[in-house]
């Protein structure tokens, strides 16, 4: 396959930055202690694949940025590739502080996105690396796979060798470690967060093939009254 100019300039800038030697194994905590108590370990397991799925509003987007989040706090460098360019921006502001670096790629070509988590995890100098998929899956493990199964075994090798968390939203095959999200009832909180209307937003979580728990987070809400909720999550190709 011939590299496009995007890999190419992945390439040059991954040869300005140097590995960071980590322990073994071990598991990294996602910042959420209901969701924590769930996972084997207290959190992800390192150069393990990691399958992140849910549907549309399942709230699986805010517990990423909040595992990714612990983890820049430990001044990990986190790089999230982003083919179908679903993220919002200032959603994500807050990762850029800090030690350690925060790369979100952008592949033009979302067909590149395999190839990018390669040349990021091969590099050794990314404590996680996301891996989102290009539409919005359900938490079934139905239909074709984000990655094919020869892909996902290589990954898996390089995040072993980089003692790095892997994290695909969406289906791979041979996932470690499969958690899968779904929306609960909102509810209301008697506290003045200033121009939001706080609400607690249960998410419901099923590990591998564990039953569902419901895992409680504060999610702030726009008021009706705000500014229309419709946005451009997409943005400049990087």
């Amino acid at each position: 396959m011939r590299r496009s100019a995007a890999i190419v300039e992945l390439e040059r800038q991954i040869e300005r930055i140097e590995s960071i030697p980590r322990g073994p194994g071990g598991s990294v905590p996602t910042g959420v202690f209901s969701l924590d108590t769930l996972l084997p370990g207290g959190g992800l397991p390192r150069g393990q694949v990691v399958e992140w799925l849910g549907p549309r509003s399942s709230g699986k987007t805010s517990l990423l940025r909040a595992a990714m989040a612990s983890l820049r706090a430990t001044g990990e460098s986190i790089a999230l590739i982003d083919p179908a360019r679903s993220l919002y921006a200032p959603d994500w502001v807050g990762l850029i502080a800090g030690e350690g670096r925060f790369w979100v790629i952008r592949p033009p070509d979302p067909a590149e996105a395999a190839w990018c988590a390669d040349l990021i995890l091969r590099s050794g100098a990314f404590g996680a690396v996301a891996l989102l998929a290009s539409t919005h899956t359900t938490a079934s493990e139905e239909g074709d796979p984000l990655l094919r199964r020869a892909v996902t075994i290589r990954l898996q090798r390089l995040a072993e060798e980089a003692n790095a968390v892997f994290l695909t939203v969406g289906h791979v095959p041979m996932a470690a470690l499969r958690l899968s999200f779904r929306a609960g009832r909102m509810e209301s909180v008697q506290e003045d967060f200033g121009p939001f209307l706080p609400s607690v937003r249960p998410i419901w979580v099923r590990v591998g093939k564990r039953g569902a728990v419901e895992v409680p987070l504060l999610c702030p809400v726009s008021p009706p009254w705000g500014p229309d909720p419709a946005r451009d999550r997409k943005g400049p190709a990087t």
